[in-house]
């Protein structure tokens, strides 16, 4: 009997025999694979904690961050990039460029990277990471039109999709099978396995110990707005709002040709009158999405191209 743990009730359960067998068989995964987070660097997660409070100082956060020379490359490649026009020539300029938001982010990021550089990426995929870090910044930065963010914002939307990963790494076959039918994704999923690439990105976070409003949104971020009750909607509160901005983030990367299943995406103009942001703007006008994507995507590019491509 494969061994269990608290993120199991993520993962739906099955009465056909042969769901039944994959169920087991992701549990048993992931219950032999660390936690994301804390990170696996104890350099790392001691800087996230440091970056995570109002008292930490950039002296303090320096001497941690060169402990780490491949990170400390990374910064200084994004700080200098033409996106966030720093110079910085020490870490503490470049610290003080970025913010500790913006570093806490590079962190994180690094932290989620190295967790996730075993498993597959499907050919044609490359742009995986540039989408989810996309969409991570564009969740943390929607997010912070209607509450205070606290970083769980930007890490929803950097692991929303990394169920795609183990089904491409752990279940082939089922994987070429849902993106190769006529179904929608959604449905494929449904016919072949017990859980979807949303649970398992679920399963993961509450393996990690992530919060369960990051657990939650990232869980239901295929969920239409209509079909949420208007009682579990709160902003800065409730995990179902954080899974609509989550929603509307992943349409967006869609509608700026970062789709992965070859899908029609709704362009900007027609998401602005799209029901989720229709929804939205019921509490307060958010970012307009043209210019939210202006802003994010060239600074996402050099952070992206940071992590994934080599100094030449």
């Amino acid at each position: 009997m494969y061994p269990a743990g608290p993120f199991e009730d993520w993962l739906p359960n099955t009465s056909d025999p042969v769901k039944a067998q994959l169920r087991s068989r992701l549990i048993y995964i992931l219950n032999s694979r660390s936690e994301i987070l804390p990170a696996a660097s104890s350099a790392q997660k001691s800087l996230a904690q440091l970056l995570s409070s109002n008292e930490s100082s950039v002296e303090e956060c320096r001497q941690i961050i060169e402990l780490d020379p491949a990170l400390v490359s990374r910064i200084f490649r994004v700080v200098n990039s033409a996106a966030f026009g720093g110079k910085a020539t020490t870490i503490s300029e470049a610290i003080l460029h970025l913010g500790f938001k913006r570093i806490r982010e590079l962190v994180f990021s690094s932290t989620v990277f190295a967790q996730f550089s075993t498993l597959q990426t499907p050919p044609g995929w490359d742009l995986f990471w540039l989408r989810n870090l996309f969409v991570a910044r564009l969740t943390e930065k929607l997010s912070s039109a209607y509450f205070s963010t606290d970083g769980s914002e930007y890490l929803a939307g950097l692991l929303h999709d990394v169920g795609w990963l183990f089904l491409a790494t752990h279940f082939r076959e089922e994987f070429d099978w849902i993106i190769t039918c006529n179904q929608a994704f959604t449905d494929a999923e449904k016919e072949v396995l017990p859980f979807g690439h949303a649970d398992i990105a679920a399963a993961i976070s509450a393996r990690s110990l992530l919060p369960l409003r990051t657990v939650n949104a990232i869980a239901h971020h295929h969920i239409l707005v209509a079909a949420i009750p208007e009682e579990l909607i709160v902003p800065g509160e409730s995990a179902r709002f954080l899974s609509v901005i989550l929603a509307v983030c992943d349409k967006i990367a869609d509608g700026c040709q970062m789709d992965l299943l070859g899908r029609s995406a709704p362009t900007l103009e027609q998401l602005n009158q799209s029901p989720e942001v229709r929804w939205l703007n019921r509490f307060g006008k958010g970012s307009d999405l043209q210019s939210l994507v202006a802003e994010e995507l060239p600074q996402v590019q050099a952070i992206f191209s940071a992590f994934f491509t080599e100094t030449r």
